[in-house]
């Protein structure tokens, strides 16, 4: 029996009349162990971003933006309806479901991945049905019969020249502002753990993470998580700093002991159902971004100083790969996949401070490149054409830093299109590069601002400019976010302004469907800029430094404005990475900067 069928049975034998699949753990991670990869699992789709619904008789798969193409490639199209939000003729979740959800019906989902806000939007969207929720589908996901368990790697802490701030002054710092809101903080986020704990783990493919919770009060720090994998000196160490270690499941009997009459600050777009079903009638709930999240993500003066580090050992090891490409591509065939791994080559062999990446690297060719996220395998990685853009987006951990870049490499002959197009997104990326805005500017605002080059060329790109990076943490952190459209996994953005320190990447791209992609990333922070009588103004201080493709540059295009950032530009890639690189890198480096020089 297929998997959908015996979905199908379990809903008949528990009169659920569909049912709703996601892509997410109890902590709302964007990226998740493989044992929390259920609608992978049903549907085949290998992306970071996307749900399910099944009915009776039908059902229905949604992704965004980044996963267009994807999900049309890698799912079974006579099984799934596939739909994404970013095209207009889609129907929502919603309102696909209401034409085929019967009055009164049973909507079934899984309490332990749901977020508080996530079931309030299934009320509130389908209000008119009138549905019982039916939060317990542990019954349908034994059918999943190999499903992966929870990982069981010990955990570890970076050094403290990388932690920049003990655990005990962090404790502090976030005590400090949460007596201002409640007298409890629920902490649900794995990224928001680690930060706060300086502790890191093995538990996620891509980011440093451990399944964990910390429930926070002026005089307790109860932190639950897997005790056998912290080390016996660890334990020591995070007890001494004051946190009480208990067992993972430990936290939903933490909050059910709450005393009446207290309050606890949580985060609904991060607190699964299950926990806060577990809150006391009697305690006041205080719903507010994340309390850690809005610390953290202003980076202190150390951390950038790190970032800065992490960001030049990447970019090292990519000026290394890329001169690897040149060399292999002039007697030989290279594919996708290759390329990807032999990066982590480069990455182990530069630097001791390399952790692991932060992505599957994405390398596309040709139309493949006009995925934003297509990912190659060993098994369906293809050949790169020359003739057109090779397409490489890779993400690293450090135990300096995490970084995200992404440059477009011409191996053969360009056509017109393509260099005009890449001059465009040249264009700007150097337009939110070179932005000044004013204290209180959201991050929606600077993309519709820096997007608007390519508007006005009749150009667009259906995704964000910028999203936040973490510190050796994941690498799409809130709060803030550089998009004109409202993002899932971002919903405070729009109120979200920019603040010194906090650290995005600058990516703008076009993607033709079919031909080709491209896409120019950097790592930009916030930093202040002047202040006039018009109030204080900030500005982006980018810290990745790489040639562009200046074969795909029509010179003719860019304004004096922006030929004097790119030679300023290519004066710090220099300077920043020539103490790190051999004769004949500097040599090579000096070529591939030196286009507007001459």
């Amino acid at each position: 029996m297929k998997t959908i069928e015996k979905i199908r049975y379990w809903m008949k034998q528990n009169e659920v009349d569909a049912v709703y699949i996601s892509c997410t753990d109890p902590h709302q991670s964007e990226s998740v162990a493989e044992h929390w990869k259920t609608v992978q699992w049903l549907t085949g789709f290998t992306g970071s971003m996307g749900y399910a619904i099944v009915t009776t008789k039908e059902a229905a798969f949604w992704s965004d933006g980044r996963y267009l193409e994807q999900s049309q490639r890698e799912i079974d199209s006579e099984i799934f309806q596939i739909e994404n939000f970013s095209k207009q003729d889609s129907p929502s979740w919603d309102q696909w479901l209401a034409k085929r959800m019967p009055q009164n019906g049973t909507f079934a989902f899984d309490g332990n991945v749901t977020s508080v806000e996530t079931l309030r939007s299934f009320k509130q969207k389908l209000k008119s049905k009138n549905l019982r929720m039916h939060s317990d589908i542990s019954g349908l996901l034994n059918i999943w019969c190999e499903r992966p368990p929870l990982p069981g790697d010990g955990l570890y802490r970076l050094e403290d020249v990388f932690n920049c701030e003990d655990a005990a002054t962090k404790l502090f710092r976030v005590r400090r502002t949460l007596s201002e809101s409640a007298d409890f903080c629920l902490v649900c986020g794995l990224d928001d753990v680690i930060w706060l704990t300086n502790v890191r783990g093995n538990d996620n493919p891509l980011y440093p993470f451990f399944h964990a919770y910390l429930l926070l009060s002026q005089k307790e720090a109860f932190l639950c998580a897997d005790i056998q994998k912290i080390p016996d000196s660890l334990q020591d160490t995070l007890r001494s700093e004051g946190f009480t270690l208990l067992p993972y499941e430990e936290i939903k009997h933490l909050i059910k002991d709450i005393p009446e009459g207290s309050s606890i600050r949580i985060d609904p777009y991060k607190t699964e159902v299950r926990l806060f079903n577990a809150i006391p009638l009697n305690v006041n709930v205080v719903e507010a971004a994340d309390l850690v999240t809005e610390i953290k993500v202003c980076k202190t003066e150390r951390e950038q100083s790190n970032i800065r580090q992490a960001n030049i050992l990447e970019c090292v090891a990519v000026v290394r790969l890329m001169m690897w490409i040149e060399s292999e591509s002039s007697h030989r065939k290279l594919n996708e996949y290759e390329i990807g791994q032999k990066l982590n080559e480069f990455r182990r062999k530069s630097s001791p401070l390399y952790l692991q990446p932060a992505n599957r690297p994405i390398v596309g060719t040709a139309g493949n490149a006009a995925i934003p996220h297509y990912r190659p395998s060993q098994s369906t990685s293809s050949i790169v054409n020359p003739d057109t853009f090779l397409l490489f987006d890779v993400c690293a951990q450090y135990r300096c830093g995490s970084t995200d870049l992404t440059r477009c490499m011409a191996l053969g002959k360009l056509t017109v299109q393509m260099c005009e197009d890449y001059t465009d997104v040249l264009r700007t990326h150097i337009a939110l590069a070179s932005l000044k805005f004013p204290a209180g500017t959201t991050g929606n605002l600077l993309d519709a601002v820096a997007k608007s080059t390519l508007w006005n060329e009749g150009k667009n790109f259906h995704h964000g400019i910028g999203h936040g990076i973490g510190y050796v943490s994941n690498i799409h952190e809130g709060l803030g976010k550089l998009c004109i459209e409202y993002a899932p996994a971002f919903p405070y953005a729009f109120k979200t302004p920019l603040k010194p320190g906090m650290v995005f990447s600058n990516e703008p791209g076009i993607y033709r469907s079919g031909q080709y992609g491209i896409r120019i990333e950097n790592t930009v922070i916030v930093q202040e800029a002047e202040k006039t009588e018009f109030g204080q103004f900030f500005k982006f201080e980018t810290v990745t430094f790489l040639p562009f493709e200046n074969r795909a540059i029509i010179k003719e295009r860019l304004t004096q404005r922006e030929l004097d950032w790119i030679k300023q530009y290519y004066a710090k890639t220099r300077e920043n990475l020539n103490p790190f690189l051999s004769d004949d890198e500097r040599v090579w480096l000096t070529k591939r900067t030196d286009f507007f020089l001459i």
